[in-house]
Parts: structure tokens; C-alpha cells; sequence
């Protein structure tokens, strides 16, 4: 488990790791594409002004005539045979060198012209999230602003997306376009979406199987544990009613020992009683076996439960006598008529019962109260045992699990009783519940539905 442990955290840091770094490739190369486009903007304006300057320019319009005339030796030669094309290029080149200083950088830049162009280069890059742009000074203080919402002004003036304005242009005035995007890193997130999401399921569902390996083994070394308690239990339960019969059997076979009524009639009923509780023993490693198999049937039959529930009590009343306490039926239930296996729920009660005497270490008082509703029947069970601390009420219905008493014989049995209690009552469509503290005892409610009784048994309402 430290081994596979440190694996798995390895490989998250491992996984972590990269998605940091393929994060901040792709928010470098995002920063990159806006840098490159901010580019683009600039010289397309550096371009298009002097496209216009050379329109409305006299050797603009003489280049025109030339491109559009056909060539003779009237234009491209002299009187004297000289070329006019070096005086014409030199006044072509002063005329695109030439800017004025004092027209301001504002009057030079349309903005709808700056917002198309803008636009246009960050879709071709693949940047279609709303965007701020503004033109700055060299000190950053703004001279025009375009922003997509409220208060980005500030982003906008120190963000380190900006590129100069006619950036050839050596007389004219300084401005810079800055650019900011307020949602770079969603954009960025959301381009790699299949990654980190592929990412994500992969490590979840390694650490699913990390967590469920782990909880396997716990859960088979908890079992390994069990049944070995449960052999060790098994072993002592089945020996000593054996162990006592032969010694009877011996007992009346020994011709030396003197043989009255009542000694006899005392070895005859440590006989049966050992047997009873072999027979008990044998038959909790039966149900055990049914259960594991799937195949407990029921033979249900309208039952009186408050019938089955005296016959139980009377059972008990003689284990709890001879340990100086009482056992007390108190059935309050108006409609105590259910449809269900006689015998299972005969082995319910008894095993409830028997759990109350058992795990008690005071003179037994145990309650069984009944009480109905519309819906079903409740019996419940109360005693003034040792009760069953929280952290365990929801183990003690697994099978072969008991509940720690120090001493694995101090308490007869094999943790089988209520595993079985709970699938009887499931079988029937009911319901078990459990309410207990440590010290105070322990009550356990049974209800059972009342979906197979016949019309003439409820009373009228």
C-alpha cells in the first residue's frame, strides 16, 4: 500500500506538472499570436497611410502615368538622353520620408479603420474573445480608448501587449496600441478543453481504482481475520458440547459409579441440553450456508405474530430465570396478523432474544413491545445489555462480524445471527433498525408489512 501510494502521487504530481506547463506554453503562445497581430495592425496602417499620401502626391501621380502609359522615349529619356528616373525616385522617397510633426497621432488613425483591422488579424489567428485596445503615450497615459466593459482601463494601460505606431516613421509623433483580452486564460483553458478533461477523467479514475484496490485489501485482511476467529470460535463451540456428551456417556457407562434416579436423570438431561445446542450450533452454520448460496425459501402462512412472539418468550424466560432477570411481552399492536415463513421468524425473534440474555453483564430485563399501523406491524426489542457503540451499528449486520468484547469465547457464537435476522426480515419486504448506546442496552425494531393481510383480520377504522 506506501508502495502504491507513492506511486500514485508521483504520477499526479507527474500529470499536475504537465498541465502547469502546457498551460503556460499555450497562454505564451496566445500572448505571442495577439504580439504578432498588434504587429500586423501597425504596419497595415504605416502602409495604407502612405498608399494614401501617394495618391493625392505629385510623384504619386506621376509613378501612376508612368505604370499606366506605354513606354517611349519621350517620358523615359531626356532631351539630352539622360534618364528621369533617378530625380523622379528621389522625389518619390522625400515625399514618403516626409511626415510633419505637428499633426497629432490621433488625427492620423481612424478608429473604425483600427477596430476592423484589429479584428481581422485576431480571427485569422484564432482569437475571437471580446478584446480592449487603446492608444498611450509614451508614459502610458491614455489618448484614446476602446473597452468591451467598464473599469479595464487600467489593465488595458499596463498591459505588455503594445507595439508602436508607425513604428518607420523617425519624425513623426510617438503613440502605442495597447491590446488586452479579459479573458486569456478562460480562451486558453477552453482550447484545450478535450485535453484537460480527458486529463482529469484518467487521474480520477486512477485514484478510483487506488481507493478501491486499498479498500479490497483492508476489507479481505478484515475477513482473513474473521474467519479465522470464526474457526478458532467454531472449533472451541462444537468441542465443548462434544467434550460433554462423551463425558456423560461415560459417566453412565462406568460400572464403579453409583447410578441413582437422579444422577442418571441429571447426565440424561446434560445429554439433551449439549445437544440442543450442538443441533443450535450446527444449524447457525447451515443458515450461514443458505445465505451464501441465494437459496433461503420462504413457506409463508398467515401468521399470528403476537402467537409466535409468546411462544418465543417462553422459551426465553428459562435462560433468563436462572440469571436472575425477566423477560416482558407487552403487545399493543391492534392488527398483529402477517403472511409470513413460520420458522424463519420463529429463528429471528429467537436470535434477538438469545443476543439480549447473552451480551448483558447485569440480571437480564428484557421487553418485547408490539404496535401497528396502517402499514405494517413493529416489534420491539429492548434489553439492558452492554449496547453497541456507534461507530459499530453498521458493521454488526455483515456476516461473521462481532462486535469486540476482548475475549473472542467470552460471548458463545459465531457472528452469524444477525446477518441472518436481516435477510428473513428483507425477505418478508421489511425493515430492521437499531437504536443503542454503550452502557444503556440496545432496542431493535422489526417492522413488517402488512401487504398480505386479509380484510377480515384489520379492525374497522
Amino acid at each position: 500500500m506506501v508502495a502504491m501510494s507513492l506511486a500514485l502521487i508521483g504520477l499526479v504530481a507527474i500529470q499536475v506538472h504537465w498541465i502547469r506547463n502546457s498551460i503556460a506554453l499555450r497562454e505564451a503562445q496566445f500572448g505571442q499570436s495577439l504580439d504578432q497581430a498588434l504587429v500586423a495592425v501597425s504596419d497595415r496602417l504605416e502602409r495604407l497611410e502612405k498608399l494614401e499620401g501617394l495618391r493625392g502626391s505629385m510623384p504619386g501621380q506621376l509613378l501612376g502615368r508612368i505604370g499606366g502609359a506605354a513606354p517611349d522615349s519621350t517620358i523615359l529619356l531626356g532631351d539630352d538622353g539622360a534618364s528621369p528616373g533617378d530625380d523622379l525616385l528621389e522625389e518619390v522617397l522625400r515625399g514618403l520620408l516626409a511626415s510633419d510633426p505637428e499633426v497629432d497621432i490621433l488625427q492620423r488613425v481612424d478608429p473604425r479603420l483600427l477596430d476592423s483591422l484589429l479584428h481581422e488579424e485576431l480571427r485569422e489567428r484564432g482569437v475571437k474573445e471580446e478584446f480592449d485596445h487603446g492608444i498611450f503615450a509614451r508614459d502610458r497615459s491614455p489618448l484614446s480608448l476602446s473597452l468591451s466593459t467598464e473599469g479595464d482601463s487600467l489593465a488595458l494601460a499596463e498591459s505588455g501587449h503594445r507595439v508602436r505606431l508607425y513604428r518607420n516613421d523617425l519624425a513623426g509623433g510617438e503613440g502605442y496600441l495597447h491590446l488586452h483580452v479579459p479573458d486569456q486564460h478562460r480562451h486558453v483553458l477552453r482550447s484545450m478543453g478535450v485535453l484537460l478533461v480527458l486529463s482529469a477523467l484518467f487521474l480520477v479514475a486512477i485514484v478510483a481504482a487506488f481507493v478501491f484496490t486499498v479498500r479490497t485489501i483492508q476489507r479481505q485482511k478484515r475477513l482473513s481475520r474473521i474467519r479465522a476467529d470464526l474457526v478458532n470460535n467454531m472449533t472451541h463451540e462444537l468441542k465443548t458440547p462434544i467434550s460433554t456428551i462423551a463425558l456423560a456417556c461415560e459417566a453412565l457407562k462406568d460400572p464403579s459409579m453409583p447410578r441413582t434416579e437422579e444422577q442418571t436423570a441429571a447426565f440424561v438431561n446434560m445429554i439433551r441440553d449439549e445437544s440442543k445446542r450442538l443441533g443450535v450450533l450446527v444449524e447457525n452454520v447451515l443458515q450461514s450456508a443458505v445465505l451464501d448460496s441465494g437459496d433461503m425459501r420462504l413457506k409463508p402462512v398467515e401468521l399470528d405474530l403476537h402467537a409466535v412472539l409468546r411462544d418465543v418468550v417462553r422459551n426465553t424466560e428459562v435462560q433468563v430465570q436462572r440469571r436472575n432477570g425477566r423477560v416482558t411481552f407487552d403487545p399493543q399492536a391492534e392488527v398483529h396478523h402477517v403472511t409470513g415463513d413460520r420458522i424463519h421468524l420463529t429463528n429471528v425473534f429467537n436470535n434477538l432474544l438469545d443476543n439480549a440474555v447473552k451480551y448483558t453483564d447485569r440480571d437480564p430485563l428484557i421487553t418485547v413491545r408490539t404496535d401497528s399501523d396502517t402499514r405494517g406491524i413493529t416489534v420491539h426489542i429492548t434489553d439492558n445489555g452492554i449496547g453497541i457503540p456507534r461507530q459499530e451499528q453498521d458493521k454488526i449486520f455483515e456476516r461473521l462480524y462481532r462486535v469486540s468484547t476482548g475475549d473472542v469465547h467470552n460471548v458463545k457464537g459465531f457472528g452469524l445471527g444477525l446477518s441472518y435476522v436481516r435477510a428473513v426480515v428483507l425477505k418478508h419486504g421489511g425493515r430492521i433498525r437499531l437504536d443503542s448506546e454503550p452502557g444503556r442496552g440496545s432496542t431493535f425494531h422489526i417492522t413488517l408489512p402488512f401487504h398480505h393481510v386479509s380484510t377480515d383480520q384489520a379492525p374497522a377504522r
